[in-house]
């Protein structure tokens, strides 16, 4: 093959990497203030003259194809004014990046935004792939053929099976008449049955990644099950009893919303502009739990404090009062401390004074880096708090009030035709059930640590399965009592489909082996092949090399991934499980997931030295957030973790990649992204 062709698995790995890395730089731009001003449609305040795609190019153009394809054409959302976009939601945005929370880089842990960011990146990624190359047309498979539940092959062969009925054939106009009917959607087709259960393993796997593999997973289900302790949903069925909507609904919001304080009613009489008014319940719900986590943290420090080898007061008064320096000032001392390889709060010391930093022991420079994590945890939360709670003007509650007064007209149908009673205490009974599964268990013959046994894959697919019923009972309830609504839903689901076409002329230009068709880049591809060959004669045997290396890397991740799901069907077929459940599961977006993760820088533990990865923290917990989580509910998930790596190959170095195309790569998106936008 021509060194300036690239066959379909080449360009299915070069599109990977590109996408990849955009995404994720993409989400990371939002910790700056300046994201959202450069974002462009449709948070742009001042409407960009003209039609040139120069002048309308967004700085995160995936991340805006997202949201115009699939978001704002949502019903409800598309409804909202435009200063919703360009006030509220923008200036919320603005706000989190001006609070500048913290980095993973000084923490010296991967943090639960940076683990829910990267997760929500790798999910992100999956979506704008399917709308920038779009799915093949192979033709209508014949659904009600054989699909054995009990075979993975049968699953994903499903799966792939309903992806084209739904986006080429008729099958969301049947799900739709499906609900209909019955509550039952498996009941349409064995491959819809089929691809369920492959649906469901996914999930499952994203679970218990998400609570058990995560060093933060203990943490995170204490933090749910704070949230859920705290919604009062005794109240809410009863607001929802009565019978005239108007009355439910202002009902609900002054339950959530209302504020009682001398600043609201002094706001309201026009006494005062903008004066601070409190907190309403949802506010307070936020507060609380975000108060709850700081206790735990200034628990920690104290505990430092109390300490008779501590660092001296100098110490810790040093980097308290870098806790309060500028982000130029915070940024400087990351970039030497990355720079001249020494810990975060040696570079703090230094700039301090540099007797602070040769006075310190070992022991202490440790107690100084958990200081420090403490007091930026603190700090994060109490950010967070300002943001959402205690700013005026309120952003949160009217973005809040602006979502129900748009979803109002829905409220009052679904309300007059369906009991919603009911499916809120569904939403109760399964956070119960998922809080509870969570939770590791006395159990003979299972996976232990300390005589306890660890949820697995497997627990958590028959959680999803115990509970399924409960969504598809409101899906039934609403398509049989909401036509108009259900009609409404029905346009969205579909026009959104089309967003995952390819057009006739790359379609009449596909291969005709199916397995070429599935790993090329479709749309992109015609793209992707001019980006590649206006590079350099001398880089282009270097980025090949690498994109060659990243297939190999992708097919061996699919083989893996195959390998799993039939672990897990024969273990959720296996009722007894003697030999213990499954602590891995598959998906290569889960891979993704992790190679985010690994590759994060981190401060150096000890003085001097290079700095670490994420993959070297993966399994350690902030001080604080350890004292905050019983030990009996907690466990080691580094051994899981080191487990499940070992079965999954090493990414390549991609950045030689990333360097030659990235920028031509990210013009073209934005050209893509500004396509469809509405004319100014």
């Amino acid at each position: 093959m021509s060194s300036t062709t690239l066959s379909p698995h080449q360009l299915g790995a070069l599109f990977d990497i590109l996408v990849n890395y955009e995404t994720y730089a993409e989400v990371e731009s939002f910790k700056d203030p300046e994201a959202i001003e450069q974002y462009g449609y449709p948070f742009d305040t001042i409407p960009q003259k003209g039609n040139s795609n120069d002048d309308r190019r967004s700085s995160s153009p995936l991340l805006q194809l997202l949201l115009t394809r699939l978001v704002l054409p949502m019903p409800g959302v598309r409804d909202l004014p435009s200063e919703f976009w360009t006030a509220k939601f923008r200036n919320i945005m603005k706000r989190f990046g001006e609070a500048e929370l913290s980095e993973s880089y000084d923490k010296g842990t991967l943090g639960s935004r940076k683990r829910l960011a990267s997760v929500a990146s790798a999910i992100h990624e999956c979506i704008t792939r399917g709308l920038l190359s779009g799915v093949p047309n192979d033709g209508l498979p014949n659904l009600y053929g054989e699909y054995d539940i009990h075979i993975g092959e049968d699953l994903a062969r499903a799966w792939d099976d309903v992806v084209q009925h739904l986006v080429y054939g008729n099958l969301i106009d049947e799900l739709f008449n499906q609900f209909t009917k019955t509550p039952n959607v498996e009941d349409h087709s064995p491959a819809v049955e089929a691809a369920v259960h492959f649906a469901i393993i996914f999930i499952a796997t994203f679970l218990h990644h998400l609570f058990v593999l995560s060093a933060e997973g203990p943490y995170l289900l204490k933090l749910l099950d704070n949230v859920h302790s705290l919604v009062p949903y005794t109240v809410i069925g009863q607001t929802l009893r009565v019978g005239n909507a108007g009355t439910m609904i202002n009902g609900m919001v002054r339950l959530f919303l209302a504020k009682v304080s001398v600043g609201a009613l002094s706001n309201w009489l026009g006494l005062t502009q903008n004066a601070a008014d409190g907190m309403n319940l949802m506010q307070r719900i936020i507060s609380l739990v975000l108060e709850w986590d700081t206790g735990e943290f200034r628990k920690a420090i104290e505990s430092i404090r109390r300490c008779k080898e501590r660092p001296t007061e100098s110490h810790l008064a040093a980097l308290d009062e870098h806790l309060q320096a500028s982000r130029e000032q915070h940024e400087s001392i990351r970039e030497l401390s990355k720079n001249e390889g020494k810990s975060i709060v040696i570079a703090i010391f230094e700039a301090k004074d540099i007797g602070l930093a040769q006075s310190l022991t070992e022991a202490q420079h440790i107690q100084c880096l958990e200081y420090y994590s403490a007091l930026l945890a603190i700090r994060d939360r109490e950010k967070i708090t300002e943001v959402l709670c205690r700013q005026s003007p309120d952003l949160t509650t009217t973005i809040v009030r602006d979502g129900v007064y748009v979803f109002e007209p829905m409220i009052r149908a679904i309300h007059k035709n369906v009991d919603l009673r009911n499916h809120i205490g569904s939403v109760e009974t399964f956070l119960t059930d998922l809080i509870e599964t969570s939770k590791p268990k006395k159990r003979d013959g299972r996976q232990t640590e300390n005589s306890t046994a660890l949820p697995s894959v497997e627990d958590y697919l028959a959680l999803l399965r115990r509970n399924r019923h409960l969504a598809y009972e409101y899906l039934h309830d609403f398509a049989e009592g909401c036509p108009d609504m259900r009609a409404t839903w029905l346009d969205w689901v579909k026009k959104s489909l089309k967003s995952f076409r390819q057009t006739l002329e790359t379609n009449s230009c596909i291969n005709t082996n199916k397995e070429d068709n599935t790993y090329g880049a479709g749309e992109m591809d015609k793209n992707l092949h001019v980006l590649f060959n206006e590079l350099p004669d001398d880089k282009k045997s270097n980025v090949k090399a690498v994109i060659n290396a990243h297939a190999n890397y992708l097919s061996t991740l699919e083989g893996v991934s195959r390998t799993r799901i039939q672990s897990i069907v024969d273990g959720a077929d296996d009722h007894q499980r003697k030999a213990g459940g499954n602590m891995s599961g598959p998906g290569v977006y889960i891979a993704r997931w992790h190679s985010l993760l690994d590759k994060t820088l981190i401060t150096p533990s000890t003085p001097q030295g290079p700095p670490r990865r994420g993959r070297d923290v993966k399994g350690l917990k902030a001080l604080g957030k350890t004292e905050a989580i019983a030990s009996s509910e907690s466990w080691d998930p580094d051994a899981l973790t080191q487990q499940d790596e070992q079965a999954r190959p090493d990414p390549p170095d991609v950045s030689i990649v990333v360097d030659a195309l990235g920028p031509q790569f990210k013009r073209l998106v934005a050209d893509v992204s500004s396509k469809d936008l509405p004319k100014v």
